[in-house]
């Protein structure tokens, strides 16, 4: 998101930086003032990512899909967990009458059953993490592509994210957000 919001500021400064140099150029030359200040407008835009994040169907609607996959994925987690409770009450209610070999076995089989279990939680937790870095990579792309359509389509000099870019203040005339959520139906 920063690479994102870092483009868009410096792509936007550069082509402030050389209208304004060329309208310092040209400004000595006062038959072609008039000319350069059309040529030449400043058009500024603002959109709020957290806005389109709760606000566009398509954005939740991945959501769901990941929510669905994550719980899906969880149930052979819950029944492990389920197992594990079940021996460790075992345990509890017949160790005391177990021979002492059958008790280590079984407390054996309940360490790797938790082993097993921990180890199960830590590859679900990093498939969660690869799939909510996928699914943010592919939403700031569609993001991303919509607000350079808009900015190509409106003739915007600079766009900039609402949040990440510190604005105190700005019109909301020159905010794009309605139009990227609209587009990202």
């Amino acid at each position: 998101m920063k690479k994102f919001i870092v483009i868009y500021v410096l792509f936007g400064l550069f082509s402030l930086f050389l209208s304004m140099a060329d309208i310092e150029a040209k400004e000595t030359e006062p038959a072609q003032e008039s000319k350069i200040s059309s040529d030449h407008n400043l058009k500024i835009g603002v959109f709020d990512i957290q806005r389109i994040m709760k606000e566009s169907k398509t954005i939740n609607s991945y959501r769901e899909q990941l929510l669905k996959s994550i719980e899906i994925k969880l149930k052979p987690i819950q029944d492990r967990e389920n197992l594990i409770k079940a021996l460790d009450e075992k345990l509890k209610k017949d160790g005391k009458v177990m021979s002492p070999t059958d008790r280590n076995t079984f407390e054996e089989k309940l360490a790797n059953e938790i082993k097993e279990m921990r180890r199960i939680k830590e590859d679900f937790n990093v498939e969660a993490q690869k799939m909510d870095r996928g699914l943010t990579q592919k939403t700031f792309a569609e993001i991303d592509a919509i607000v350079k359509k808009i900015a190509e389509q409106e003739n915007y000099t600079i766009i900039f994210e609402k949040t990440a870019a510190g604005i105190v203040h700005f019109k909301n005339t020159v905010d794009i957000t309605g139009k990227v959520i609209e587009q990202l139906k």
